[in-house]
């Protein structure tokens, strides 16, 4: 009632009154890709003075929200001169930079890494309460709990991840959680790899998947050279053997909510064509 009765005064008397929540959200500046996905999709467009010079590249997911909003490099001096109340960056990322911004006291926040989408939605709870922004948060863990709900919905594959450089995962990472949330059984885990790891070429000739989730094959992110997995026989016969589903890059760079959506585009895919070559799923 005092509260009130005081912005009232205020309002009469002329007095500007602070919006009581925008003291809590910093001005920020992103220094990477990732940390820009994460600033652009929580962050108050008003608050945001810059995202990296990445930001509206191919591989960044919300290059569009992007679009009009100043890039900085990853430069001490370029950051200062924007005098930001926090600077987001991805994890590892910023290097000498980020040493130097804790040197001189600038608050500075580090997203983490993501090996699941538990670690996923913590990382999006701490930046959004960094942000000054916890409800947007909670909406984006929302949305990415749905859409992993109904990309559930469907028979059990085994798949395989590849990429044109031979690397694939196997159990423990944030694809292995895709894979798995999207009704894939990993081949690779099935064998007992974990981690990152190269294509077993020979093996796989004798054990091969339901499915090929295929990435990085636009040929800008990921070029193919002459060593390349991509060139041996055992891999370009499976990617014309076995059907493939090509994943959104950009939607695999960067562990965030918006991985969910590509898991149940990858789930709707494989549907369609599980129906399309008997007209029932297995």
């Amino acid at each position: 009632m005092v509260g009130a009765a005081l912005t009232f005064a205020a309002l009469v008397l002329g007095v500007a009154v602070a919006d009581p929540t925008a003291a809590l959200e910093p001005r920020v500046v992103s220094l990477d890709y990732c940390a820009d996905q994460y600033v652009l999709g929580l962050a108050d467009p008003d608050h945001v003075l810059a995202v990296s010079d990445h930001a509206d590249d191919r591989h960044s997911y919300l290059r569009a929200q992007a679009q009009g909003v100043p890039q900085i490099r990853d430069d001490a001096e370029d950051v200062l001169a924007l005098s930001p109340d926090l600077i987001v960056r991805g994890y590892d990322a910023g290097g000498r930079a980020g040493a130097y911004f804790d040197r001189l006291g600038l608050e500075t926040f580090e997203l983490g890494f993501a090996s699941d989408f538990d670690d996923v939605e913590a990382m999006i709870r701490r930046t959004a309460a960094a942000l000054g922004r916890p409800e947007t948060g909670e909406v984006r863990i929302s949305r990415m709990r749905t859409q992993l709900a109904r990309a559930a919905d469907g028979p059990r594959l085994t798949a395989l991840y590849m990429t044109p450089s031979g690397l694939t995962t196997g159990a423990g990472t944030l694809m292995d959680a895709f894979m798995a949330a999207a009704g894939f059984d990993n081949i690779m885990a099935q064998q007992g790899k974990s981690g990152w790891v190269s294509l077993p070429l020979e093996q796989l000739h004798a054990q091969q998947p339901d499915i090929i989730l295929a990435a990085f094959f636009d040929g800008e992110t990921a070029p193919i050279d002459s060593w390349s997995a991509s060139r041996h026989s055992v891999f370009r016969r499976m990617m014309e053997t076995t059907p493939v589903i090509y994943l959104d890059a950009a939607a695999l760079s960067c562990g965030a909510w918006f991985i969910a959506d590509e898991a149940l585009r990858a789930r709707e895919a494989a549907n369609a064509l599980f129906h399309s070559v008997d007209g029932a799923m297995p």
